[in-house]
């Protein structure tokens, strides 16, 4: 047998490179598979640093009335302060990354569905509530739907956390439902109120998309 070449160990070299290389292409398409949630998430800071987006986009009961019917799904992208949108993020970006990586259907209906739901009820449910704005009824929303999602699906045998889970966000929205407050937002000033009926769609929509179809996991 004759002794590798020169050039035979370039190309095992190449051969290798070559190997390596999808590895370093795959945290691109991983993000690229949470698009959706980046996308709303980046939205919600660009309308917080812009004050005119944020009055064309606000839902506003008045303008609704009017035919500005698009409100009902841009109004959850305002906030009224760095951490009223701070604890939205805190929990949509996880809990939305998730189920999108992995169920990412599931999530962008939600997503689509879920703001134009929550306004609904507000809208009859509150006829005192003049102007909303938030993500945290989504947030609730998609963190039941995170959890609903893996008990549903049974496959990774950690049942006690995704029950603790839906304990937690329970015990949030009595709280809120009692105090008539927000539990961790401070910055809301004394003419903004907290809407536990926006939270409590959100987790009544978070049960619907768990339990609407078949689950089909993209890996």
């Amino acid at each position: 047998m004759e002794p590798a070449t020169t050039n035979d160990r370039s190309r095992q070299d190449e051969v290798e490179v070559d190997q390596s290389a999808p590895a370093t292409v795959k945290p691109v398409h991983r993000l690229g598979r949470v698009w959706t949630t980046l996308s709303l998430a980046a939205l919600a800071v660009l309308v917080l640093s812009t004050p005119a987006l944020a009055d064309r986009f606000i839902y506003d009961r008045a303008f609704l009335l009017q035919g500005d019917w698009w409100r009902a799904w841009t109004g959850h992208v305002v906030h009224f302060g760095p951490s009223h949108l701070f604890w939205d993020l805190a929990m949509l970006l996880p809990a939305g990354c998730w189920v999108e990586y992995v169920w990412p259907a599931r999530a962008r209906w939600f997503y689509v569905g879920a703001p134009l739901v929550i306004s609904a009820l507000l809208f009859v449910l509150d006829p005192a509530l003049l102007r909303y704005g938030g993500l945290s009824g989504l947030a609730a929303g998609m963190v039941v739907l995170l959890a609903g999602l893996h008990l549903r699906s049974g496959k990774d045998g950690r049942r006690r956390l995704w029950v603790g889970v839906l304990t937690l966000v329970g015990a949030k929205l009595g709280y809120e439902l009692v105090a008539g407050g927000p539990l961790v937002v401070t910055d809301f000033g004394d003419k903004v109120r907290s809407v536990p009926l926006a939270h409590l769609g959100g987790a009544v929509c978070g049960v619907a998309g768990c339990l609407m179809g078949e689950i089909r996991t993209v890996r």
